[in-house]
């Protein structure tokens, strides 16, 4: 059994009519265009605004996950007995948390 790789029946399908997040058609030199390299016409365009979370998701990547010189720093402060609770900032902080996750006023 020989399978036939070059046959047009193994491509996707055309897209037509596609067009960017700016409305206008993707030009091959849109870097927020990808075409296939086969030479189909396929394109995939990003919105605005998945460019702007690719963006961000990129500038996240590359922050640290913990503030290292914040914790020492805490540590610091418990250790010496200067560290400081504030009860009614916590509670402030909590309730912001809480209006933002679920909208309640």
């Amino acid at each position: 059994m020989t399978i036939d790789i070059n046959s047009s029946a193994l491509l996707p399908p055309t897209l037509t009519g596609t067009t960017t997040g700016n409305g206008k058609a993707p030009t091959r030199n849109d870097p927020n265009t990808v075409t296939a390299e086969s030479g189909s016409r396929d394109t995939i365009s990003l919105t605005g605004t998945a460019q702007h979370l690719r963006s961000l998701e990129q500038g996240l990547a590359q922050q640290p996950i913990v503030d290292t010189q914040r914790v020492e720093a805490t540590k610091q402060a418990i250790e010496n007995g200067s560290y400081q609770i504030d009860p009614s900032r916590i509670a402030s902080k909590m309730m912001d948390l809480e209006r933002a996750l679920y909208g309640a006023n």
